[in-house]
């Protein structure tokens, strides 16, 4: 028995051996021992060949020794597994819950989610109270497998049907299950219990998920938790947990939360992205009362100190620029002074694209007048508006000139641009269209788009043929 509690199972057969050579019939407690250490050590032949010579020397084996008997196969075909079950069923020994840990863990080895599920359904039938480790293989599995509702069934009937409580790893598994299939009812019904009462931090990419599911379902309580736990864990708040947490508020109508979160955001250095605020984009760009209601909801939140972030007007002038409605999104523009905000770059962008849907080239230039007096340097997409603001006029001339510009700051002239202005120039008969198509050419550009090919006829057809190749 020394051998057998060392674990070493080439000793324990060798002190067996020397019993039985020595006369001594080894009894059932060696026997057991003997097939508890070659389940351990998967030693599936060995397990067999004790089972037989237990027999031989007439011990009754027990259910315990089927347990490990069966153990002992779970890496070998499904054969072995039933020649066990069979085995046992001959010899009259009931099914215990250890013998049917036992199953279940074999078939879980091998991902037989389906006999594991059928296995655990037959103990709860007849009434058979699972053993821990069989109930947690088997929701484990079953969460694995994506049935995240299914898990939590089980595992709620575990504990309840029993004195024993799951670990908190299993419990962390629903919920990841869950956050990973977007399971909101899972989600809400996990996560306490895994922070609150299990006292778990579940790792970033299951609050990643946790996040998904709330953005989805519109559940900003639950994201605004998560947030707090990262913040537990220490870590770092990111523009994308902050994403899901406004995505969560616009889809549960709380816009006004959404425009504060912006705030917070930026207090906690975290810039927001075009992508951040798209959720609130869509949510007022529906109509003008839309647009007006989310316009009065900025005046709330600047009279009760709530916080205002740039982007929540910038979000406004891009919805009112969306709706055709330029003389608000200018409005807008106007009163950033009244909330104690500057308008930036992109702001202005926003400007210069509504004036090139109005084709207001004269609000452009004083748009761009501020611009300049606000000390803003421009960048490529501003260069980009402008050109096609000229490009809307009878007199273009400017249209070049900021091309200039543009290639004098370094940036270089997307292909859209250069087609643009060959375009505007082959329409009106203007010569320079050749420079630009040629100008193109030197950029790097290809002449293949046939509307190109065909604006650029005034061209000798070899040049032509040249400028394309």
């Amino acid at each position: 028995m020394a051998a057998a509690n060392s674990g070493h199972f080439s000793g324990c057969l060798e002190a067996a051996s020397n019993m039985k050579a020595a006369g001594y019939t080894p009894d059932a407690s060696v026997y057991n021992a003997l097939m508890s250490l070659a389940s351990r050590s998967e030693s599936w032949l060995f397990s067999w060949a004790i089972l037989d010579d237990m027999i031989q020397v007439g011990i009754e084996p027990t259910s315990a020794t089927f347990a490990h008997l069966i153990y002992a196969q779970r890496n070998r075909p499904y054969t072995n597994l039933w020649n066990a079950h069979n085995r046992l069923k001959q010899l009259g020994i009931q099914l215990t819950p250890p013998v049917y840990t036992s199953i279940i863990d074999s078939f879980a080895v091998e991902g037989n989610v389906e006999m594991v599920l059928q296995v655990f359904l037959s103990m709860k039938a007849q009434g058979i109270i699972p053993e821990l480790a069989a109930a947690q293989i088997v929701v484990t599995s079953v969460a694995k497998n994506g049935y995240s509702r299914l898990a939590i069934e089980l595992a709620q009937y575990f504990e309840k049907a029993s004195t024993r409580q799951l670990e908190p790893s299993v419990w962390l598994e629903c919920l990841a299950s869950s956050a990973e299939k977007l399971y909101d009812d899972g989600v809400l019904m996990c996560w306490p219990k895994v922070v609150d009462e299990l006292s778990l931090l579940p790792p970033e990419g299951v609050c990643m998920g946790i996040l998904n599911t709330a953005a989805r379902s519109g559940l900003p309580d639950l994201a605004t938790d998560v947030l707090r736990v990262l913040k537990l864990a220490e870590i770092d708040w990111q523009e994308y947990h902050f994403a899901s947490l406004i995505e969560a508020f616009c889809r549960n109508g709380q816009v006004k939360e959404a425009f504060i979160t912006l705030s917070i955001m930026r207090a906690n250095g975290i810039d927001p992205l075009d992508s951040t605020t798209s959720f609130i984009y869509e949510r007022i760009n529906r109509d003008v009362d839309t647009l007006d209601s989310a316009w009065a909801l900025i005046d709330e939140i600047q009279e009760s100190a709530g916080g205002l972030d740039v982007d929540a007007l910038k979000v406004i002038v891009k919805a009112a620029i969306l709706l055709g409605d330029l003389q608000r999104a200018v409005g807008v523009y106007k009163s950033f002074p009244n909330y104690g905000l500057t308008p930036d770059l992109a702001v202005y962008n926003l400007l210069f694209q509504g004036c090139i849907t109005a084709r207001h080239r004269q609000l452009g230039d004083l748009l761009l007048a501020d611009m300049k007096a606000a000390k803003i340097e421009p960048n490529q997409e501003t260069f980009e508006k402008l050109i096609y603001l000229a490009l809307t006029q009878e007199t273009y001339e400017d249209a070049f000139f900021y091309l200039e510009e543009m290639k004098a700051t370094k940036y270089m002239p997307p292909r859209d641009v250069y087609v643009a202005l060959g375009d505007k120039c082959a329409s009106v008969g203007d010569g320079r269209c050749k420079l630009v198509w040629q100008e193109m050419r030197e950029c790097g550009y290809r002449l293949d788009d046939p509307r190109v090919r065909v604006n650029a006829r005034g061209l000798p057809e070899k040049q032509i043929s040249d400028l394309s190749s």
